[in-house]
């Protein structure tokens, strides 16, 4: 029987799956982006009435949005100064203070909210955020930053509806389409994920983080050409953080440019040298053929985590093909470096069923 060169196990790719399916809700906001701004009343529609925020004696009403009068905005403007340097106590009493006055003063709870987020409350700022957005719909700041919010408690589809409103308001606003594409992206809806990055790419074209996202969801889209060209585009822009190298450099492997993708990887262990940097540099030129340097890579990678499976990996699977291509003797140091460095690797991660198959079929 003929051996085959064995390829070493590489990353496991994870899928971030919700529990909600929000299709109807992308529909929606796509539609809504094509230029559908407003929606008709239904006849017979009841409001439900908001939950209230502090103070505890606002009554939860739904009018029409209280502009300040001089003295409120008076109010409003100190408590935003004192929020504005970082004087939180003061900040939260003076809005307090306005809303036992006005409880219908929507910018009171908007500033609460804010106050609360930068404090990181952010399950108390979330219902000042929705008191705000009940009593005036069309601030974009209430609705925007009640997204936001939501997005961070990880209340996925709350903070989709929040975003929609906020792009009805504002179809071109850069970070409502970002989140709308990262959230897509949450819930496994890749080609909506793609429309809202591309939406923000055109909104600003010189936005690293916008390009980042683009390449991101067409990366879960299984576009990887295009994904590449992204991620090259935002690493132009910005100075690119190791994950959005390594990307890269998985991009790169995806569409089988391994000398790119060796390249890019050798540039990650310089600026940001880590076990998965040189773990991908190991497995690029394992591609390369490139098999004294794979190694090479593969045991740096191992110095750095001595319990980084993929790594282990890496050593196993050299040092098995190079005992299969010696012709497989018994007494051969490779046989028995391969069996420690699988055992290790399976020792780490259990759950690698073609590592086992390895150990079973080499009798390792």
């Amino acid at each position: 029987m003929t051996d085959f060169t064995i390829l070493p196990s590489t990353l496991r790719s994870e899928r971030l799956r919700a529990s909600c399916t929000l299709a109807s809700c992308t529909l929606a906001v796509i539609s809504v982006l094509a230029g559908c701004s407003s929606r008709a009343a239904v006849m017979g529609d009841k409001p439900k009435a908001p939950a209230t925020v502090l103070p505890t004696n606002a009554q939860a009403i739904v009018v029409a949005p209280a502009k300040p009068t001089e003295t409120e905005a008076i109010k409003l403007a100190t408590a935003r100064d004192a929020a504005a340097k970082e004087d939180y106590e003061t900040a939260l009493r003076v809005f307090r203070e306005l809303l036992e006055e006005n409880p219908t003063l929507a910018d009171a709870f908007t500033g609460m909210g804010a106050v609360l987020e930068q404090k990181g409350e952010l399950t108390l700022a979330e219902p000042a955020y929705a008191r705000a957005v009940a009593l005036d719909a069309g601030d974009f700041t209430a609705v925007s930053s009640h997204g936001r919010v939501l997005e961070a408690l990880g209340r996925i589809k709350d903070a989709v509806f929040a975003y929609q409103r906020a792009l009805m308001i504002r179809p071109r606003d850069m970070d409502s389409n970002l989140a709308m594409s990262r959230l897509m992206s949450v819930t496994g809806q890749s080609d909506s994920a793609v429309v809202f990055a591309q939406r923000a790419v055109k909104t600003d074209p010189q936005s690293g983080p916008a390009h980042l996202q683009l390449a991101r969801s067409l990366a879960k889209a299984g576009r990887g050409a295009d994904a590449i060209r992204e991620y090259e585009s935002a690493c132009e822009l910005i100075e690119p953080p190791a994950e959005v190298m390594l990307a890269l450099v998985n991009a790169y492997a995806l569409e089988r440019r391994y000398q790119e993708a060796s390249n890019a990887a050798d540039a990650l262990t310089r600026t940001a040298p880590s076990a998965a940097a040189f773990e991908r540099l190991g497995w690029a030129n394992f591609r390369l053929n490139e098999f004294e340097k794979s190694d090479a890579a593969y045991r740096k990678a191992i110095e750095l985590d001595s319990t980084y499976w993929p790594a282990l990996n890496g050593v196993g699977v050299n040092a098995l093909n190079a005992w299969i291509k010696a012709g497989k003797p018994a007494d051969d140091p490779l046989r028995d470096e391969a069996r420690t460095m699988l055992q290790r690797s399976m020792k780490a991660n259990p759950d690698q069923p073609k590592v086992a198959l390895l150990l079973m079929k080499y009798q390792l």
